[in-house]
């Protein structure tokens, strides 16, 4: 089976993106908005992405390609000439670590000698230095192909497990089939010249072909060959870097997009109380999170004539994280410490499509499912056994305004260990919002 190679659209020798070999596509004519947000689809069709994360620094240059020969395609950076590859399509470490070429040098990925896994080689003008492991260490391959000018993508044009190259002149294509120099073995027209172009198996028959994007719209072709497409859908932004992989191992290559960390709005840390009026113009509609408060901090929405009060809540309290709401017919947020300065900490703004950051021991504080805490069944031991009612409330929340919610009773066991009773919670993955209050640290149990 084909293993995913990397499409390098719009890299040339000494063109855009000063060969950094960012692995994506932006827009035609745009610059690369880069950063470390990754949203990646398993289908053709468009849609809401099915797996999301975080990976490196929001300015690395980005690579794909299956590493570790599992069928599955993931990301690596490179920074200068060293390269740290992750074999998991999840935040963390990276899994190998090595350094190949010069910090200059134009880079491309491909599994070259057909063992399933993918490595890199470097371009300088015409000339290709391919290697065949993830390790430091001279080129296995050299040769030349094409003019120092030419726009080069990589695939498995005749699907024999090899990739090789190809070269764009406009909208003319010239795919060789071989690691070596010599004349295209294909050569046709697809798109228009100012297409920005992907690579990939979008049908799982172990050839790769050709995707043109506009925008946001994307026009695949099953073919080494020009004509109309056979697929066309539309997926993300149309300012999104394009990346192509097999997420999921199922033979067929999908789209990614990453993207920069949006632009957050922020109430900073105060003295007494603060009362924003306007907040449709001071501060935006949404939800905001607290996760460095000292001491309680309560919060209070209003309505335009100030005596309706929409949204209330405790806030964070000793660093548990919290949340406030703004709805957009407020007129007025205020907070209030209770006399000590900075105790509300600083109140960031939060996203509905936040990259999940779960945390996997949980403990007193609000947490949104699925971004903050993943659903499942938790336990806590609480210091209160035998017959003393201890103080361990959770709760489900349907919004954050602090008026939907329900309590939850199954957490009152009558067990204790060791002069602790135990409390367990089971999250259900919609549920928008848990709460916990006074119940220790829970771990998941299933």
């Amino acid at each position: 089976m084909t293993r995913r190679r990397v499409v390098l659209s719009g890299l040339t020798a000494g063109g855009l993106l000063a060969v950094t070999a960012v692995v994506g596509v932006a827009p035609a004519g745009a610059a690369a908005a880069l950063g470390q947000d990754y949203f990646l689809t398993n289908g053709v069709a468009g849609g809401a992405a099915d797996v999301r994360f975080a990976y490196g620094r929001p300015d690395d240059a980005v690579v794909v390609g299956d590493w570790d020969g599992n069928g599955t395609d993931t990301l690596g950076v490179r920074r200068g000439n060293q390269l740290l590859l992750s074999n998991t399509t999840a935040s963390g470490s990276a899994a190998v670590t090595f350094a190949y070429g010069n910090a200059d040098d134009a880079v491309l990925v491909g599994d070259w000698d057909g063992d399933g896994r993918d490595t890199f080689a470097v371009r300088r003008g015409n000339q290709f230095f391919l290697t065949n492991s993830t390790t430091s260490g001279p080129a296995a391959v050299t040769f030349a192909y094409g003019r120092p000018g030419d726009t080069v993508l990589v695939g498995d044009w005749d699907g024999d497990g090899k990739d090789t190259l190809a070269v764009r002149r406009g909208n003319q294509y010239f795919l060789s089939n071989t690691t070596a120099s010599g004349p295209a073995a294909v050569t046709f027209a697809y798109g228009k010249v100012g297409d920005a172009v992907l690579v990939g198996d979008w049908n799982g028959d172990g050839k790769d072909s050709l995707g043109v994007r506009r925008g946001s719209q994307y026009f695949l072709t099953n073919g080494t060959r020009g004509g109309n497409a056979d697929v066309a859908f539309a997926y993300g932004r149309a300012n999104d870097v394009v990346l192509v992989g097999d997420w999921n191992g199922d033979g067929k290559d999908t789209l990614g997009v990453r993207r920069p960390e949006p632009t957050r709005l922020t109430i900073k840390p105060f003295t007494g109380d603060l009362t924003i009026p306007l907040v449709g113009i001071g501060v935006q509609p949404g939800i905001y999170k607290s996760v460095d408060s000292t001491r309680d901090c309560d919060w209070f929405t209003y309505a335009p004539d100030d005596s309706t009060g929409t949204g209330t809540g405790n806030g964070a309290g000793l660093g548990r994280p919290s949340y406030l709401q703004v709805g957009p017919g407020d007129r007025t947020l205020w907070l209030t410490q209770w006399d000590h300065p900075g105790a509300c900490g600083t109140w960031t703004q939060a996203f509905p499509d936040d990259i999940p950051q779960l945390d996997a021991h949980p403990a007193d504080g609000d947490y949104r499912v699925g971004i903050d805490i993943a659903p499942g069944t938790y336990r806590s031991l609480v210091p209160g056994g035998g017959d003393a009612r201890v103080a361990c409330m959770t709760q489900f929340l349907t919004d954050l305004t602090g008026y939907h919610y329900w309590s939850d009773g199954s957490n009152y066991l009558p067990i204790t260990i060791d002069g602790y009773r135990v409390a367990t919670v089971t999250i259900s993955p919609d549920l928008p919002v848990f709460e916990s209050s006074g119940c220790g640290t829970w771990s998941r149990i299933g």
